[in-house]
């Protein structure tokens, strides 16, 4: 009897579970299917401001490419303006056994969420893409007597590849801290490890960051300022406490 009472419990709860996972994901969906639409529709005048740094004629080469292009590039500003909601999202599914205070606190993880995103964007687009569309297009790799044709669709999608990566990295700062809140790091441990992390932002900012010294300084420099900024937040607020 008691063996069938557990087995109903636990059938319960992966109903639950299940329900949960499917009320994040239609979240997620309807969010990113909405602002791709507003994106979608308000396409030439938003793409009009990705198109600035490159300060020359692009080409398309396939008939097709503008209107696949335009599919692709508002998903991406889709998924850029909607990361907060399903880093949100992921977290409250991954972690159900939150507190009513705790739940209230990602409220305003959320809102730093929004911020970092910002902060992702703007040193992405206005302080590394300039830098790296220069070195890319410079004398040293592109000779003096060779025509530069650059490609709509693959030059547009470039932008977007490079903004998303960084506002991916901006938010680790903000996972750090709620793995510091929730106690499953600890704060002293976190500062001791910094020179591994150091290492860590260095190997990812060069991965994703086009082959240029300055654009992977551009990106790691900020995200070593936010992880010792982040210790100090957590510290102020007496997150991540070794447990004795």
């Amino acid at each position: 009897m008691a063996l069938g009472s557990q087995q109903e419990r636990s059938d319960m709860s992966f109903l639950a579970h299940f329900g949960e996972l499917r009320k994040r994901l239609m979240t997620s969906i309807v969010a990113l299917f909405l602002v791709s639409i507003l994106c979608f529709a308000f396409y030439n005048t938003i793409i009009s401001a990705f198109l600035n740094p490159f300060e020359q004629t692009l080409y398309i080469t396939q008939i097709e490419q503008g209107f696949t292009t335009k599919i692709k590039v508002s998903i991406y500003l889709g998924l850029i303006v909607s990361f907060p909601i399903h880093l949100y999202n992921v977290v409250i599914f991954i972690i159900p056994a939150l507190t009513t205070r705790e739940r209230s606190t990602l409220s305003y993880f959320l809102g730093g969420s929004s911020v970092l995103l910002l902060c992702g964007v703007y040193t992405a687009y206005f302080q590394i893409l300039p830098i790296s569309i220069r070195f890319l297009q410079g004398s040293s790799f592109v000779p003096e007597n060779v025509v530069l044709w650059l490609n709509y669709r693959e030059s547009l999608l470039f932008v977007f590849q490079l903004v998303l990566a960084f506002v991916a990295l901006f938010q680790l700062p903000l996972v750090l801290l709620l793995l510091m809140m929730l106690n499953v790091v600890d704060r002293e441990s976190l500062h001791k490890s910094s020179r591994y992390f150091i290492i860590l932002i260095f190997l990812t900012s060069a991965m994703v960051t086009p082959p240029d010294v300055v654009s992977q300084l551009g990106l790691a420099v900020p995200l070593i300022i936010l992880f010792y900024l982040t210790i100090f937040v957590a510290k102020l607020f007496n997150f991540g406490e070794r447990r004795t």
